[in-house]
């Protein structure tokens, strides 16, 4: 492989990783946040600690994806394998919730019925948070490619004698 591509292939994976997270971030806030702003017009009280937990995670991978995708010379790779551990928790508890809480028929029904959200029909809030399930284990997927990248890159770097090693944060 030549020097320019083993410089450029990991630098537009990267900001490819980055924009992909960025965009499934903001699906994921989106769809509970949509969910968490209309409770109050169903009279439900209480949110379930399910949707904020998927709330806040997203919200701060977002704002995550964007400070990364901007200084995109700069990852911090504990941080993409914490968000990594924290989307899979985030996959169990949809994954739990949509089986035993909603009785939906199976758990990756992508079936969507267009109707008022929390209309009482079970089918368009199966279609909601399935949707919900499959970003977050993607989103799970892409920041353990991010980590591993950095890994890698860092991993190489020090495996140059050539070149002076960079900081651990500056691995791109």
């Amino acid at each position: 492989m030549s020097p320019a591509a083993e410089l450029y292939i990991p630098r537009l994976t990267s900001i490819l990783l980055r924009l992909t997270q960025l965009l499934t971030s903001i699906i994921i806030t989106g769809i509970s946040g949509h969910y968490l702003n209309t409770l109050k017009d169903f009279h439900i009280p209480v949110a379930n600690g399910r949707f904020i937990y998927t709330t806040i995670i997203s919200s701060s991978s977002l704002i995550y994806s964007f400070i990364c995708l901007i200084f995109w010379r700069y990852t911090v790779f504990p941080v993409d394998l914490g968000f990594f551990v924290a989307y899979l928790v985030g996959f169990g508890v949809v994954v739990s919730w949509i089986v035993d809480g909603m009785g939906c028929e199976k758990t990756w029904d992508l079936e969507v019925r267009f109707g008022v959200w929390l209309s009482g029909r079970p089918k368009d809030q199966c279609g909601r948070w399935a949707a919900v399930e499959t970003f977050t284990f993607f989103t799970s997927l892409l920041f353990l490619a991010s980590g591993l990248l950095a890994v890698w890159k860092i991993w190489k770097q020090g495996k140059d004698e050539i070149e002076k090693p960079r900081p651990w944060f500056r691995c791109l």
